[in-house]
């Protein structure tokens, strides 16, 4: 957006200042502080309501609402987007959506152009470090430049694995950012994202029983617990300038959305924002309305640190309080329906939509009564101003969303698919229309996260009945029932124009191909997933993996190492690396893969497995001992693992032992190809002297 339209908007408005202005504004009139260190908390998913500093009825929030105490509470603070990617592109940006780029979850990367909070304090001389609780902020979508140290060390187990595969708890990311702020002997920078409130919701004890029938709440409770340590922890280390702030909030019913994502509503806007430390009042409060993507400037503000020309933000502290606020989701696009855009001057919101709406939040603040048709005046107004306001779009580097993108997501309750590009959105299905679809289809995910099997293929059937063109739709039910053992059902929803140009559908394919032992089809399939788009990591992987099945392990490696230049943090990937390797004779380098595949996913017995087997191959024998039994505390039912353990123990001189573990396992339900190893090996060892 250039300047001009940022004056236009100001105008259409009818606003006594420019953002131009406004953004000068920030940057005068109050003596900076000079707070040595920055704290930054957000949390995912936080409605402002559900705190006592902000009148949450019964909230247990002690901890935040201390900090609210002793710091600066603003009553109305507004998230851009209610998405966590986008929004925290903006939050550590300073740039609304439209400039930064980056719209939706899992199918965009935070471009290498542009400055944020940690390129610039790191370049002051701070120490910045990053300490994240779910997949959706791994490093692999941009946000890492700029930190010297981005933790997100998230365990990606194997698919139909528990949600909390692609998230951490937050005592886990507090205990690794604490550790780290203790090491600072310079000024710091600590990123801390909190994600425990997001659906579903699984509050550990003791914040579990006492939230039976309202989990959110107790999800909130246990991240005030957690929070807590951690403003201990940084408040150790002097003077820190503390900014804590939600992401988006959640609708949890309101206007018939479960989550957020869906609509641009207040009640998955409006987020908490608390600030603490020297230059901060205590105990004041703001009406606001601030905004998310004030966050960058405000931080720099009280450190004394000038920010980058250009934001759209501005220091919350110097600037005039009332002021035009935007937001968007294009989240409903990427199942084929209208993205929202919203802009807010005043009491005045504004949605655009096939069918727009307009609010008066002063006399309407649950938005339920749409005063488009009776105030055009107002409505033609605001929608002309957020035109000029959005102006041409700003892409970021676009990554169409990756098959391992879309699973982990998919766990956490989105759909993470690529947009549909070239309709007019005014063709498309209002979201308003579309809720009972979105509902019936995030309950259908969330029970295949549990494990509910056949209440997902279920749901996900009757959806695809009712909107058979749906492209996620199909594709989920394709892997719910891949999942299921239904490979041809699978198959079949995936053929002709199903795949399109979708990458994603051709890997699925790729999958349910490679399952049913037709393997030079499923390489096809999966040559035709990474000509699409060669920066997806799982194409890669399972086509190394359909090579390493032929018997080509050195096609498998550069498959591997492909996928791991995408994705790093691809704990399967290194593992499946260190397995072409060891097939390759080059054991130290496997040794080295298993390790890292093991540090990324410590509770997965594979890379544990091939350790052992590695120790066989070399003549540890105690070594491969411990590994295989290790595997078998990690999994009791890794019947492989088993097999390796009783050849070691018969290797030893433990017949008898290995005997009795062999006839135990042919006892119980395994795979055939483990059967017949095991009956050799009994065989084997019966006919030993």
């Amino acid at each position: 957006m250039t300047p001009a339209r940022r004056l236009g908007f100001g105008l259409a408005l009818a606003s006594a200042v420019t953002l131009a202005a406004l953004a000068a504004c920030g940057r005068r009139g109050r003596a900076p502080a000079r707070a040595a260190n920055v704290l930054l908390l957000t949390i995912d998913t936080l409605r402002a309501d559900r705190l006592g500093a902000y009148g949450g009825k019964g909230a247990r929030t002690p901890n935040l609402d201390a900090l609210a105490a002793r710091g600066l509470v603003f009553e109305e603070a507004l998230a851009s987007v209610p998405l966590t990617l986008p929004s925290h592109s903006t939050i550590l940006s300073g740039l609304q959506p439209p400039r930064h780029g980056v719209r939706d979850n899992g199918t965009y990367v935070f471009p290498e152009g542009r400055e944020t909070l940690a390129t610039v304090l790191r370049s002051r001389g701070y120490a910045t470090g990053a300490f994240v609780g779910a997949y959706v902020l791994d490093r692999r979508f941009g946000l890492a430049r700029g930190f010297d140290l981005y933790d997100d060390a998230i365990e990606r187990r194997s698919e139909g694995a528990s949600v909390l595969e692609s998230e951490r708890r937050c005592d886990a990311v507090v205990d690794a950012a604490a550790g780290w702020i203790a090491r600072q002997a310079t000024p710091f920078l600590a990123w801390v994202h909190l994600y425990d409130p997001h659906a579903p919701y699984d509050p550990p004890p003791p914040f579990r029983e006492p939230y039976a029938g309202h989990l959110y709440d107790g999800e909130v409770a246990y991240t005030d617990s957690c929070a807590g340590r951690l403003f201990a922890a940084a408040e150790s280390r002097g003077p820190v300038a503390i900014v804590m702030v939600g992401d988006h909030g959640e609708a949890l019913g309101e206007h018939g959305e479960l989550t957020h994502g869906f609509f641009v509503y207040q009640s998955t806007l409006r987020v908490p924002l608390i600030l603490a430390g020297p230059g901060v009042g205590r105990g004041e409060r703001r009406r606001g309305p601030a905004q998310t993507v004030d966050v960058t400037s405000t931080v720099l503000g009280l450190v004394g640190v000038a920010a980058p020309s250009g934001l759209d933000g501005t220091d919350l502290l110097s600037r005039p309080a009332d002021r035009p606020v935007y937001a968007e989701t294009l989240y409903p696009r990427s199942m084929g329906w209208a993205p929202l855009h919203s802009l807010r001057a005043g009491p005045l919101k504004y949605i655009e939509a096939p069918r727009p709406q307009l609010s008066d939040l002063d006399a309407d603040p649950g938005e339920s009564r749409d005063l488009a048709a009776a105030r055009p005046g107002d409505a033609s107004r605001l929608r002309l101003a957020l035109a000029a306001y959005r102006g041409p779009d700003h892409p970021a580097a676009a990554a169409s969303v990756a098959p391992e993108v879309a699973e982990r997501l998919r766990a956490v309750g989105y759909a993470a698919a690529a947009a549909t590009e070239g309709e007019p959105a005014e063709t498309l299905k209002d979201p308003k229309d579309a809720v009972t679809l979105w509902r019936d289809f995030e309950e259908s995910i969330w029970a295949e996260a549990r494990g509910d099997r056949a209440a997902a293929v279920s749901g996900l059937r009757d959806l695809v009945r009712r909107e058979p063109t749906n492209t996620t739709f199909r594709r989920s039910l394709a892997s719910a029932l891949r999942r299921a053992g239904k490979d041809a059902e699978a198959a079949a929803l995936l053929q002709g124009s199903a795949l399109a140009d979708d990458p994603l559908a051709w890997h699925e394919r790729a999958v349910v191909l490679g399952a049913a032992g037709r393997i030079e089809e499923a390489v096809r399939a999966e040559d035709r997933a990474i000509a699409l788009n060669p920066l997806l990591p799982e194409p890669h992987n399972h086509r190394g993996v359909l090579e390493a099945g032929r018997g080509r392990p050195d096609a498998a490696l550069l498959d591997f190492e492909k996928a791991l230049a995408v994705d790093p943090n691809n704990a399967r990937a290194w593992n499946n690396r260190a397995n072409a390797l060891r097939a390759l004779g080059r054991r130290e380098e496997a040794a080295a893969s298993y390790k890292n595949a093991a540090r990324l996913a410590p509770r997965d017995p594979d890379p544990v497995n091939g350790s052992g087997v590695l120790a066989v191959e070399s003549g540890d024998l105690p070594a491969a001992a411990e590994a295989f039994a290790r595997v078998l505390e990690i999994d009791p039912s890794y019947s492989e693992a088993a097999v390796n353990l009783a050849f070691v123990e018969a290797r030893q001189g433990r017949a008898g032992e290995a005997r009795a573990r062999l006839q135990r396992l042919l006892a119980s339900r395994i795979p055939p190809e483990t059967a017949r190893k095991a009956q050799a090996l009994l065989r084997d060892l019966a006919s030993a002297p």
